[in-house]
């Protein structure tokens, strides 16, 4: 979509001035799924509009648009506040590659399009109404924003286009370091999303509904740029062709990005989104988010001619330095929802594991460390007290305790060997259910730890449970040792370790390392007691960071590595 269509009669609803609430998406689940959906109703302007006057913040930009005539003024000049437009720039016009300078240009060629409302006209002679057709008008950019911020009352705005001079570098620079501070002191930001639409429903299919999935799917939240802008912005008006919405009548578990009161933007959150969005030029995709995270950008170059890799590693080593973490990413589970190949749309029903996937940040070779072959995810907000780690350049070193299988032998089940290894299964006592559970006494220790393997409900386990047995215990025998003595069955357990969430198998011999002193809580998860550790895999004379394995102690009070003797390492994850 090179060119907008805006509709001046459009769907809103001015009425839900609270939050839509959602609880935390499950898989396959599409935004709004399980929230209550309001209808919405057309207006022939909008029935919430940006205050006439606003007021002055602490900063200003060094320019501003003024609408009535769309001429440029001086920040510095204006006495009120102001408002930011935020779009994606090849919609606002042709863009193509000058093969002179190898810079990408735009050509407005006017073909934006307003489409006024139409009109009911009453003939007196025949005593008749005629309906008189909306008209249509072709515009170019900066008049479309003239009639948006007409129609919304906004007086002064900022844009890019208008207010940077882009044929001067130094400008530009300069600009780019003022981001945040352009979109945290506006009023209001608007957001152009030209994809934005409605849904019906109703047995005449006369009842409109915000339709959230377009949003999703929308130019305007794959752009890098406007990342930035709606997380440093404190309120977002969205513009669709034929609807508008404000930030508080999205689903807030959906859209955490638009609701600052409702999620810290802590970096899992920044980079989930982050690593799903493209950008014209590779630099930006630095540029556009180290304001986001304070004191990052002060140690940038903002130089669009230095090598793309050199500044992408510096970017993430600034991170991790700032927040480990960074390590907190899993498998790339709505990633690959979200950026299935033509070849793998018609696999709907295959393991998400095997989907081919094109995600932007892949196209960077970036250290495993970074999470770039992973996802990290956005509703789980981590924390952790580890502080014994160090980044340079590639290679983030950690020095802490680790769990490992050392020397011993990776026992690699299969279903031919499975039922010789496990004990036999009870079959007098009728049980509810049963626990196969590795028994764990460490030495020197008086606590007996036992670990799940699988829970069985039926009579006997059967070959999908023989499955999921083998899956575990192959999975766990990297970090422990487990001998057919140690199997027992149980109705108790007092630990269950789940690596589900990694982004490569653990491998049938590979030299895995949990890093049990590196442990991670989730912030206001208080009723499971969670705890997730970073799991590392030998390649070469490096770790590569895989995920997270999570780790439930059923006693609250105790750790499941407390009285476990473990070495203290260092070890070099690339």
């Amino acid at each position: 979509m090179t060119y907008i269509t805006y509709t001046k009669r459009q769907y809103s609803d001015c009425k839900k001035e609270k939050e839509i609430y959602s609880l935390r998406p499950l898989e396959n689940q599409k935004p709004g799924d399980n929230c209550k959906e309001e209808n919405i109703h057309k207006y022939d302007e909008p029935p919430k509009k940006i205050p006439y006057i606003l007021p002055k913040p602490s900063f200003m930009p060094s320019c501003l648009v003024r609408t009535s005539d769309m001429k440029p003024v001086k920040g510095s000049e204006v006495q009120e506040g102001y408002c930011a437009l935020s779009y994606s720039w090849n919609q606002s016009g042709e863009i193509t590659k000058n093969e002179t300078t190898g810079d990408m240009e735009r050509n407005d060629e006017g073909k934006h399009k307003i489409i006024y409302s139409s009109k009911t006209v009453l003939r007196t002679i025949l005593k008749s109404r005629d309906r008189i057709p909306g008209k249509v008008k072709f515009v170019k950019f900066e008049e479309l924003i003239q009639e948006i911020c007409k129609d919304f009352n906004i007086k002064y705005i900022w844009y890019d286009q208008m207010c940077i001079d882009q044929t001067n570098d130094e400008e530009k620079r300069d600009q780019i370091r003022q981001m945040h501070h352009i979109y945290r002191n506006a009023y209001c930001t608007i957001a152009l999303v030209p994809e934005l639409t409605v849904k019906y429903s109703g047995f005449l299919s006369n009842i409109a509904h915000t339709d959230y999935i377009s949003l999703v799917e929308a130019q305007w939240m794959k752009r890098m740029w406007t990342l930035e802008e709606a997380i440093m912005s404190s309120k977002i008006i969205f513009i669709g062709e034929e609807t508008h919405c404000w930030y508080h009548q999205l689903p807030s578990l959906w859209f955490p990005i638009f609701r600052k009161g409702f999620f810290p933007f802590d970096i899992c959150t920044i980079l989930h989104y982050a690593h799903r969005r493209t950008s014209s030029k590779k630099h930006d995709h630095v540029f556009a988010l180290a304001n986001i995270f304070p004191g990052v950008m002060d140690k940038i170059e903002i130089d669009y001619n230095q090598d793309i890799q050199t500044l992408m590693i510096r970017f993430y080593g600034l991170l991790a330095k700032q927040d480990i973490c960074i390590l907190c990413f899993g498998r790339s589970d709505r990633y690959k929802t979200m950026f299935r190949t033509r070849r793998s749309v018609s696999t709907q029903y295959c393991d998400k594991s095997n989907i081919k996937v094109d995600i932007p940040i892949q196209k960077f070779n970036l250290p495993s460390w970074t999470g770039a072959h992973g996802e990290h995810k956005y509703w789980a907000i981590y924390k952790t007290s580890f502080r014994n780690y160090t980044v340079n350049e590639n290679v983030l070193q950690v020095t802490c305790a680790g769990m490992t299988n050392g020397q011993r032998e990776i026992i690699n089940l299969n279903l031919d060997n499975i039922i010789i290894k496990i004990p036999p299964f009870p079959q007098e006592d009728r049980r509810p259910f049963w626990r196969l559970v590795i028994r764990l006494q460490p030495q020197g220790s008086t606590n007996e730890k036992l670990i799940n393997v699988w829970r069985i409900e039926g009579l006997k386990p059967d070959t999908k449970d023989h499955i999921n047995i083998m899956k575990n215990l192959n999975n766990l025998s990297h970090f422990m040792s487990i001998k057919k003595e140690n199997l027992l069955w149980s109705t108790t357990c007092t630990t269950s370790f789940s690596f589900h969430g990694l982004t490569e198998p653990l491998g049938k011999s590979a030299r895995c390392v949990l890093l049990a002193g590196v442990p991670f809580k989730r912030r206001g998860v208080i009723w499971l007691n969670f705890t997730y550790y970073p799991i590392l895999k030998k390649n070469g004379d490096y770790y590569k960071a895989i995920g997270m394995c999570r780790v439930e102690d059923r006693d609250e009070h105790h750790n499941f590595f407390d009285g476990i003797p473990l070495q203290k390492q260092t070890f070099k994850i690339h």
